[in-house]
């Protein structure tokens, strides 16, 4: 009996950390992430059918902390003209929109990575954070790959994605 009830105690301790939950965003690597002078930092990441967006000091709770849908968020992929390769990301909360960009210089040795988010409320400017330089997390055409693996495809006669792909 004490043998059956150790293989049934071992067996329970060893699926334990399978069965604890962990965020999504802690499992995902990030899609874009940087860090500002303020000390707050942004993260993205790509779940199966959300965009997670967190904005807060690092190592803690997020402040604001927002999942959206992928067909919930705009996505504005680098249209291939200029020196550096870009994309946008606009997540809404309420009349409020985030908008995370990165981007990668193409031209140059160093390939400097920048990003940042623009806050507008309606349609105006409310604040607009630049990136620390060298702390950027984001790869060219991370946000057009995350749709792509979602099942999206981008129309390039709408200029918007879709889910039905021809």
């Amino acid at each position: 009996m004490f043998m059956r009830i150790s293989i049934y105690v071992a067996g329970a301790l060893m699926c334990a950390p399978l069965l604890a939950p962990v965020s999504a965003s802690a499992q995902a690597e990030p899609l874009f992430q940087c860090p500002f002078p303020n000390g707050k930092l942004v993260t993205v990441t790509a779940g199966d059918a959300a965009l997670i967006y967190e904005f807060g000091p690092p190592h803690a709770a997020p402040e604001l902390r927002l999942v959206r849908d992928y067909e919930d968020v705009s996505v504005s992929p680098w249209n291939g003209v200029g020196g550096s390769i870009w994309e946008e990301l606009a997540l809404s909360n309420g009349d409020v929109t985030y908008r995370i960009w990165g981007a990668f210089d193409r031209m140059t040795e160093a390939h400097e990575k920048t990003g940042g988010i623009v806050v507008e409320q309606d349609g105006e400017e409310l604040a607009q954070l630049d990136c620390t330089p060298n702390g950027v997390v984001y790869t060219p055409f991370g946000f057009f790959d995350a749709y792509e693996a979602a099942g999206f495809c981008w129309n390039l006669e709408a200029d918007r994605w879709q889910e039905v792909c021809e």
